[in-house]
């Protein structure tokens, strides 16, 4: 292992653990609680388009040419209006998240379906097909539910996501103490 990584494991484990841990908290009062975590959801993503169409606006005007220019504007004058939506409506905005949340799973579930059966007779070919069908199955489930689905689709996979991604930073921190513990 790197040195410079080894000891910032060593010095950030105590930190990595506490945010691993409320990470892993937070990903369960989001399944819980997913109508909750879906519009909390929306806000943030909000929130994020908002500040990135500040920059887009930014980024805009280092264009040298004025179509090039407008044509910036214009992609920053939508992801701003996009961002400003989600926030004072967050409501509706889960519902639209949700329809693009659905077609992601089936898409990548086609295409995961269809690189396995591409690869069949390789290593991992028969996990990346059931990995397929689940996005499928999963993409249906949520489109199939719709309205209704926008209230717990996005929560419960924001939480089920917050607690591998928790997992995975305690995992790290036990790295860490374990390696602050040897010379």
């Amino acid at each position: 292992m790197d040195p410079e990584v080894r000891e910032g494991l060593r010095r950030s484990w105590k930190a990595l653990m506490a945010v691993g841990v409320l990470a892993i908290f937070v990903g369960c009062v989001a399944i819980l609680v997913p109508a909750v975590a879906s519009v909390g959801t929306a806000i943030f993503i909000g929130w994020i388009l908002l500040i990135a169409g500040a920059f887009l606006v930014a980024g805009a005007f280092t264009a040298h040419s004025i179509g090039t220019v407008l044509l910036r504007l214009l992609w920053a004058f939508l992801t701003v209006i996009v961002g400003l939506w989600l926030i004072v409506e967050p409501d509706n905005g889960t519902l639209t998240l949700t329809i693009v949340l659905g077609i992601y799973f089936l898409v990548v579930g086609a295409g995961r379906i269809a690189v396995a059966f591409a690869g069949r007779g390789r290593q991992n070919a028969g996990l990346l097909g059931l990995s397929g069908v689940a996005g499928l199955l999963i993409g249906i489930l949520v489109l199939a539910e719709l309205p209704s689905s926008a209230d717990w689709a996005i929560g419960l996979l924001v939480g089920i996501d917050l607690i591998f991604a928790g997992w995975t930073l305690v995992s790290v921190a036990l790295l860490g103490k374990d390696l602050s513990r040897s010379p």
